[in-house]
């Protein structure tokens, strides 16, 4: 009972997260494609079909990463976390500005998209033995890597260079094309410390 509901709690927590604005920080956003790039760049394997494959995957990559970047709204949120008495002694909030992201259904669907794409090359390229207990394992370890970002860096994760392509090439064209589309994000991505006033109108067109 104990397990079940463990599961249950982590799925719930993945798809809520995606429907909230979070933090838009470098950890996720830069450090899991840079990990995943050079555990393929480690295990890769040259041949003219591996190179096939992976100009293939980057193109996948890049259509879904377009499609979920292009339905992502981001905005500059300002939150007073303290504050300070001036001369009168009142008190006057200091304000964090803090760039956030919210992915919604349509990352979800892209995030389906590169799962099941990952099930289809473990049948059929790593010839593994698709079960029900397989998909699920497979759902539950890439929806527990999105929630615990560490979890991506255990010993256990991926084995073959495919795998680990999929994900880099996935992960960093969100990254760059969500650069691309937004000046908050692309601030913030690219270390760059001013923020212009433009949330509200990166709103108006993400509906």
């Amino acid at each position: 009972m104990f397990i079940p509901l463990i599961v249950a709690i982590v799925f719930i927590k993945f798809i809520k997260d995606q429907f909230e604005f979070s933090a838009i920080r470098w950890i996720s956003y830069w450090f899991i494609p840079i990990f995943c790039l050079y555990q393929f760049a480690r295990t890769f394997t040259w041949s003219p079909l591996n190179v096939l494959l992976t100009v293939g995957l980057i193109l996948v990559a890049y259509l879904v990463g377009h499609y979920q970047t292009a339905h992502t709204q981001v905005r500059l949120e300002e939150t007073g976390s303290q504050y300070f008495r001036d001369a009168n002694g009142q008190e006057v909030p200091i304000y964090r500005k803090v760039v956030t992201a919210q992915g919604g259904r349509h990352y979800l669907y892209g995030w389906l998209i590169i799962l099941v794409l990952q099930i289809v090359i473990e049948g059929t390229y790593l010839h593994e033995v698709l079960t029900v207990d397989h998909v699920f394992e497979a759902t539950y370890k890439e929806v527990l890597a999105d929630v615990l970002i560490f979890y991506r860096f255990s010993g256990g994760r991926h084995s073959s260079w495919i795998l680990w392509g999929l994900t880099a090439f996935s992960s960093l064209s969100y990254t760059l094309l969500l650069a691309h589309k937004s000046p908050l994000a692309n601030r913030v991505l690219f270390g760059k410390k001013k923020y212009q006033h433009v949330a509200e109108n990166e709103d108006r067109n993400a509906h």
